[in-house]
C-alpha cells in the first residue's frame, strides 16, 4: 500500500525484532515510535543491524566496543565501517554467483573471484583491483577462523554425544558384569599389572635404522593381514556384526609419527600396523565376542583392553570408549578394535579424526565451545557473523528441519557469536528453533543431554535480556531432570549424619563400626554383579546358544 509506505525515517535506535524468520529489525524514530523492517534474507538483516549499530555508535553496547572504537577518529571509524560493508558485499556476491559450492549446487571456486565483484563506493567509481584483492584476503583469514571455531563446536558437541551414549549404555542389565571384568595386560586397569605388549625385537633390528625396522614391521603386518581377515570373517559370521573393516596396513610415515607422539620414538610399541574393526550391536554381543575369542584363539591373544569401558575410568580424548584385542599372528602383533554401536554411530569412521583433533587441541580441558571467542573485538565478531550467515545461506532458520545436522551445527556456532556480540534476541530466536528440532528428533528428544545443553544457553540469552523469571524456570527444569538421573547415586551416598536423624541406631552402628558402610557397599556391588551375570546368562541362552557348541573360528593360518 503506497499510501502507508515509509519513505524516510530519522533512526534514533535499532535492535533485532523477535520475528521467527530472524529477518526483522526494529527501528525507533525521533518520536519514540517503533517500526519493524523486514529484510528479504537473514544475512541482509544481520548486515543492516551491524551497520546501524556502527552508525548509532552502539556496537555491542558493552566495554569491548568502547575499547575498540573509543580512541578512533571519525575517519578511522568510517574506514572500519567501509571495510565491514565491503566484506559483506563480497560475501553476498560469492553466494549469488554460486562461488560457494554448498549453495545452489554450482561448482565454482573462490580463486580469483574478487575480479568479478562489483561493489561501488560512489556512483560510477568502482573498487580498484588492489582493494578487491585485500577484501578477498581478509575474507580468507576470517573464513579460516570461522572454520576453526566451528570445528571446536563440533568436537565438543560430539564429546557430549559420546558421554550421553555411554550414560545410556550403562543402563544395560549386563553392564555391571562387564564393568567387573578385568582385561589382559591392560595398562589402563589398575588391578591388572601385566607385561607390556610390544612387537618382537628381532636380533637383526640392532643394526637397522628406525625407518628400516618400521619397514620390516609393515612387511610382517602385510603377511599377517590374511590371517586377521580370516578371524574377523569368522567372528562376524558367528555374531552378525553391524560393520566390519580390515586394513589397510599402517604406512611407515604414519607409524613413525605415532611412535614419536606416543612412544618416544619406539616403533616396536605400535600394535596396530595390521588392524581391523568390528562394530557390535550392544554389550551382550561384546561379551559374546570376548567369550568366542577366548575359546577360539585364546593362545594367540596378547592383550584385551577394556579399561575405557569401565565406569570409573576416563574415556579416550574426545569422549570415545571401545575395546581392543591384540593377538599375535605370524609373529606379529595385530589389533582388533571393537566398537559398540551407540558409540560408533556418533561419528562413524570419522571417530578417529575426532579423537586426533581433540588430542591436538586439548578440547577435554574446557567444556564451553564459546570460550574460543574470548578476547575477540567487535569488528572480528561482526566479520565472523558474516561467515556464519554465508554458511547457512542455503538453509534459512525457518526452513531448518531436525535432520539437517550440518546446518544445526552452523546455527549453534552462530549463537555463540550473537551472545558475545550483544545480539541476544537473535540468539534466543535461533536457540528456540534448535531446541524445537532436537525435541522432534527421534534419536534425541526433550530430555536428551544435547537438548538440555541448548536450553542452558537459552537461559543465558534470556538473562542478557533481563528475562530472569523465564530463565530461572528453564534452569530449574534442567536441574530437575539431572537430579532425577542422579537420585539413586545420591541416595546411596547419604552421609552418616543424614542417617542419624532417620535411624539413630543405624547411625550409632556406623560410628561404632566405621567400616560397616564400606562392607555394605561392597556387598551391594557383589549382588549387583551377580544379578547382572544372571541377566547375561539368560541373554546368552536366548541369543548366543552356539557358544555352547563348536566355537572354532578357523585360525590355523594365524598360528
Amino acid at each position: 500500500d503506497l499510501r502507508t509506505l515509509m519513505t524516510d525515517i530519522v533512526v534514533t535506535d535499532a535492535y533485532p525484532s523477535k520475528s521467527a524468520s530472524r529477518r526483522g529489525i526494529i527501528l525507533v524514530d525521533e518520536n519514540g515510535q517503533a517500526h519493524e523492517l523486514i529484510a528479504c534474507e537473514q544475512r541482509s538483516a544481520t548486515s543492516w543491524m551491524e551497520a546501524l549499530n556502527m552508525v548509532l555508535g552502539k556496537g555491542r553496547g558493552g566495554p569491548k566496543f568502547t575499547k575498540f572504537f573509543g580512541g578512533l577518529s571519525s575517519n578511522e571509524q568510517n574506514e572500519l565501517e567501509e571495510q565491514y560493508l565491503n566484506l559483506t558485499a563480497y560475501s553476498n556476491n560469492l553466494i549469488r554467483t554460486g562461488a560457494i559450492p554448498s549453495h545452489n549446487d554450482k561448482k565454482k571456486t573462490t580463486g580469483g573471484i574478487y575480479y568479478s565483484v562489483s561493489k561501488k563506493q560512489e556512483a560510477g567509481e568502482e573498487l580498484d583491483e588492489e582493494t578487491l584483492e585485500s577484501i578477498a584476503k581478509r575474507r580468507a583469514v576470517i573464513k579460516d577462523s570461522w572454520d576453526f571455531y566451528r570445528m571446536i563446536c563440533s568436537l565438543l558437541r560430539d564429546r557430549r554425544k559420546y558421554d550421553e551414549a555411554f550414560r545410556r549404555m550403562q543402563m544395560d542389565p549386563v553392564y555391571p558384569y562387564l564393568n567387573s571384568l578385568t582385561g589382559l595386560n591392560d595398562p589402563g586397569d589398575d588391578a591388572n599389572v601385566g607385561e607390556e605388549v610390544t612387537q618382537k625385537d628381532m636380533p637383526e633390528y640392532k643394526n637397522m635404522t628406525r625407518t628400516a625396522v618400521c619397514k620390516d614391521l609393515v612387511e610382517r603386518a602385510e603377511k599377517a593381514l590374511p590371517s586377521l581377515v580370516e578371524i574377523c570373517k569368522a567372528l562376524a559370521g558367528s555374531l552378525g556384526m553391524e560393520e566390519v573393516g580390515v586394513g589397510p596396513v599402517k604406512e611407515v610415515s604414519s607409524a613413525i609419527r605415532k611412535a614419536e607422539k606416543k612412544y618416544e620414538g619406539d616403533v616396536l610399541k605400535i600394535k596396530d600396523y595390521c588392524r581391523a574393526l568390528l562394530v557390535v550391536k550392544d554389550f551382550p554381543t561384546l561379551l559374546a565376542l570376548l567369550e568366542l575369542a577366548r575359546d577360539s584363539f585364546g593362545p594367540l591373544i596378547r592383550r584385551v583392553k577394556l579399561s575405557t569401558l569401565k565406569s570409573d575410568h576416563a574415556a579416550l580424548p574426545g569422549g570415545y570408549r571401545d575395546c581392543k584385542i591384540n593377538l599375535e599372528l605370524k609373529e606379529h602383533i595385530c589389533e582388533i578394535q571393537i566398537h559398540v554401536w551407540p558409540m560408533w554411530v556418533v561419528c562413524g569412521v570419522d571417530g578417529f579424526r575426532h579423537y586426533r583433533h581433540c588430542l591436538e587441541y586439548s578440547t577435554d580441558s574446557f567444556k564451553d565451545p564459546y570460550d574460543a571467542l574470548a578476547n575477540l573485538d567487535s569488528k572480528t565478531l561482526a566479520e565472523l557473523i558474516i561467515m556464519a550467515e554465508e554458511a547457512v545461506a542455503g538453509m534459512p532458520l525457518d526452513r531448518l528441519d531436525w535432520y539437517h545436522e550440518k546446518y544445526i551445527l552452523d546455527y549453534f556456532a552462530e549463537v555463540g557469536l550473537f551472545l558475545d556480540h550483544g545480539l541476544s534476541v537473535w540468539a534466543e530466536t535461533t536457540l528456540r528453533q534448535l531446541i524445537k528440532l532436537r525435541c522432534m528428533s527421534p534419536d534425541i528428544g526433550a530430555d536428551h543431554e544435547e537438548t538440555l545443553y541448548l536450553q542452558k544457553y537459552l537461559a543465558k540469552s534470556l538473562r542478557q535480556q533481563q528475562k530472569n523469571d523465564e530463565a530461572e524456570h528453564i534452569e530449574k527444569r534442567i536441574e530437575s531432570i539431572k537430579s532425577s538421573r542422579k537420585k539413586k547415586e545420591q541416595e546411596a551416598s547419604k552421609s552418616v549424619w543424614d542417617a542419624l536423624f532417620t535411624d539413630p541406631k543405624e547411625a550409632f552402628d556406623y560410628i561404632m563400626d566405621p567400616n560397616k558402610k564400606e562392607r555394605e557397599e561392597e556387598s551391594r556391588l557383589k549382588k549387583e554383579i551377580k544379578a547382572s551375570k544372571k541377566a547375561w546368562r539368560k541373554i546368552r541362552q536366548q541369543r548366543f546358544q552356539f557358544l555352547d557348541g563348536d566355537q572354532s573360528v578357523g585360525t590355523s593360518n594365524g598360528k
